[in-house]
């Protein structure tokens, strides 16, 4: 005997309800992803949505996975997942050889004490003194500055590939806790503390002196982190 009407319906509902099941089922165990940034924005490290800077003039277009900042650095694009693992030794590509120009007993040690995270910075050499040019200087939001130093052609080993991709092949100075901290990870570090430092204005020739690391955070590039002193030479 052929199935009446109402035997079809309520097999079709039977099985539209068994779809509905299973799609919700899936998509509860899918993690939903992190909000996408406006048109003409990208996600930087910090997981702000920052405007894209046209590739304009001399300044060289990003690689693949990276995006200009509004400052005219090349920063990776975030795509919301966790942050990397620190605190581990860097790739063999990133390793430089200890620098020539150490400095002991001429850095103040007690800095360490207000670098957030210090985990994630890999010491290289504890105190070294470099001299170069400055050619950009922007504030953090962890009360930190971030020099970008075209160092002499004496320093040129210290500046490794990820320098060279994300930097234009500049090392990266760190003076510490010297403006105000909008970052809550790292408002303990700087609470009740401001390192009485002077810098000098962009363009400057000026010997630097700090310890030479290696940031996990960053691709492991190298900076000075923190800075002792930063002082115009002729």
């Amino acid at each position: 005997m052929a199935p009446t009407l109402l035997t079809k319906v309520t097999t079709v509902t039977i099985s539209l309800s068994l779809l509905i099941l299973i799609v919700i089922i899936f998509f509860a165990h899918v993690p939903m992803a992190e909000a996408r940034c406006p048109n003409g924005y990208h996600k930087s490290p910090s997981g702000d949505c920052e405007k894209v800077v046209p590739h304009v003039g001399k300044l060289p277009r990003c690689p693949n996975g990276y995006h200009r900042s509004p400052d005219g650095d090349c920063e990776r694009v975030s795509d919301g997942s966790s942050s990397p693992t620190v605190g581990t030794a860097a790739p063999s590509s990133a390793r430089i050889n200890k620098a020539a120009e150490s400095a002991p007993g001429k850095c103040e040690e007690s800095l360490w004490d207000h670098v957030y995270n210090p985990s994630r910075l890999q010491i290289v050499d504890s105190c070294i003194t470099i001299t170069g040019t400055i050619d950009s200087i922007r504030a953090e939001k962890d009360g930190d500055l971030h020099i970008r130093l075209s160092v002499d052609s004496q320093y040129s080993h210290l500046i490794n590939q990820a320098n060279k991709d994300n930097q234009f092949g500049d090392l990266v100075l760190e003076p510490i806790c010297v403006r105000e901290v909008t970052q809550a990870s790292a408002i303990s570090a700087c609470q009740n503390f401001r390192q009485a430092i002077d810098i000098p204005p962009v363009g400057t020739h000026v010997k630097v002196t700090g310890s030479y690391v290696l940031d996990h955070e960053h691709n492991d590039w190298a900076e000075i982190h923190p800075i002792t002193s930063i002082e115009e030479t002729s």
